[in-house]
């Protein structure tokens, strides 16, 4: 699954809550259409993404999918390939494996939502078409980078350095398998720092990868509770309904 460069979210958010989404964590992306990667078995046997008779915007939950309150906006591919047309610099040179999952992935359709709240917290769902992969590669890879810095360029030339510490948990409730990156940490530019929380949960679906991430800044960063993940989970099982019934037209 891809953990790439988001910008997204509120001030600092824009730079670093864009740290990690689960989309496809296959480095040999031309074999991963191969069902016998896939995380979920019931979903194995039918049409892999090639095959879905849809656009990725097409797949796109609607506005009244989300909780309310919030600025929708529809991202296609051509929107998202600009918005992460660079990469941040990642130590240690093992963690580079999470955060830069984009190469080989130019190929695939994609699009995504991205609902972001009053306070500044960003909800994104995201469906890459043809990616495909492993949950326990996912999970293996985040055990090995418990631990990373990220450095990059802010839009107006200042540098943006993350200290992230990240974890993984399997998801309760969702129809097929699931998994949640946890990258937890502070974002710094110049003197400002601000804590930030980002929940990526991704799963895979008839050769497809469907995401939610949920970026947390400031002190709503710290705030996780079960009606959250309650509607993680909706959301992520909404979006990978509509991959299922494209798959079945």
């Amino acid at each position: 699954m891809k953990l790439g460069i988001h910008r997204s979210g509120a001030a600092i958010a824009v730079c670093a809550a864009a740290l990690l989404t689960l989309s496809a964590c296959s480095s040999d992306s031309s074999d991963s259409s191969d069902s016998s990667q896939s995380a979920a078995p019931a979903s194995s046997a039918g049409p892999t993404a090639a095959e879905l008779d849809a656009r990725a915007e097409d797949l796109m939950l609607a506005e009244s999918d989300f909780p309310g309150g919030g600025e929708y906006v529809v991202l296609d591919k051509a929107a998202i390939d600009a918005d992460e047309d660079s990469d941040p610099e990642v130590t240690p040179a093992n963690c580079a494996t999470i955060a830069e999952m984009d190469e080989g992935t130019d190929q695939f359709d994609k699009a995504r939502v991205e609902y972001t709240l009053t306070d500044g917290t960003s909800i994104e769902t995201e469906v890459m078409l043809g990616q495909n992969g492993s949950l326990d590669k996912v999970a293996s890879d985040i055990e090995s980078c418990p631990a990373m810095t990220l450095r990059g360029p802010t839009d107006n030339g200042a540098e943006l350095v993350a200290e992230m510490e990240n974890s993984v948990e399997d998801v309760e409730g969702s129809t097929v398998p699931a998994k949640t990156l946890v990258s937890t940490g502070t974002a710094t530019v110049g003197a400002d720092s601000v804590p930030i929380t980002i929940r990526s949960t991704g799963a895979y679906v008839v050769g497809t990868t469907v995401s939610v991430q949920v970026s947390l800044t400031g002190e709503g960063a710290a705030n996780w509770n079960s009606d959250d993940e309650a509607i993680v989970v909706d959301l992520l099982n909404k979006q990978i309904a509509k991959v299922q019934e494209a798959a079945a037209q």
